[in-house]
């Protein structure tokens, strides 16, 4: 009698994964905003949750702005949905998922208009015939950033594709350039008390805890932007 009263179970909805399922959200108060709040999210049988508290983070100068319209040496971060391919740093990544690059002193990370073939593309040395400039303004030499580049993870903001590495000049290149006027190296990186030049930077702690948990299995995605225009990044993302 009880089970006619109270009708048929209802059935097991199972929710669908979605492609992505590890996401950081970084969101600030206003657009002009240097502060914000980064937060991790994971996906569950039962849908996303919340992995640890938010923690303050820190971005570009002048704020964030639509990737879409952000200019290089504009001092904003992008706002959007973007991948994190790769991570890189000063030690030996024995913990870190992603794909990973040990900077050593030849480490570069050139954004110079001039060679467009190399813009945004990791370099493990500069060779003698490089045109793109090492002059600290269209490159920069990832370990003289100290503690910055202790750890940090590639956001995929202005990404060439088709990269190989050019057997004459060992340089790595790419078949499809990234857009010359939009900027280069934005990274999340380790950094606390001020403003970045476009990247997301968060304390030390904050950092490993963030690149150990970081799966590429996972295919992660980093939401940035106001904290209204964020707050349905589930969308986004599905």
């Amino acid at each position: 009698m009880l089970a006619l009263l109270l009708g048929p179970p209802a059935p097991v909805v199972e929710l669908s994964v979605p492609d992505t399922r590890q996401v950081i959200v970084v969101s600030a108060p206003y657009r002009t905003s240097t502060r914000a709040q980064m937060r991790r999210f994971e996906w569950s049988p039962t849908g996303w949750e919340q992995v640890g508290r938010a923690k303050r983070a820190w971005l570009g100068a002048n704020g964030q702005t639509p990737a879409r319209q952000r200019l290089q040496n504009t001092g904003t971060t992008p706002a959007g949905v973007f991948s994190l391919p790769r991570a890189f740093g000063r030690g030996p990544g024995g913990s870190v998922r992603l794909p990973y690059h040990r900077i050593t002193g030849s480490s570069y990370w050139p954004y110079d208009p001039r060679d467009p073939r190399t813009y945004n593309v990791l370099q493990s040395r500069r060779g003698s015939k490089a045109r793109w400039r090492d002059d600290g303004e269209w490159s920069e030499r990832l370990a003289a950033y100290g503690r910055a580049y202790r750890l940090a993870v590639v956001i995929g903001y202005n990404l060439p594709g088709a990269v190989y590495r050019d057997p004459g000049s060992g340089e790595w290149r790419a078949r499809v350039p990234a857009d010359t006027r939009k900027g280069g190296g934005i990274f999340l990186h380790v950094q606390r008390g001020r403003p970045t030049a476009g990247c997301v930077a968060v304390g030390l702690r904050q950092m490993r805890a963030t690149v150990r948990w970081l799966d590429p299995a996972a295919n992660p995605r980093i939401v940035i932007g106001t904290e209204a225009s964020t707050g349905d990044w589930r969308r986004k993302v599905a």
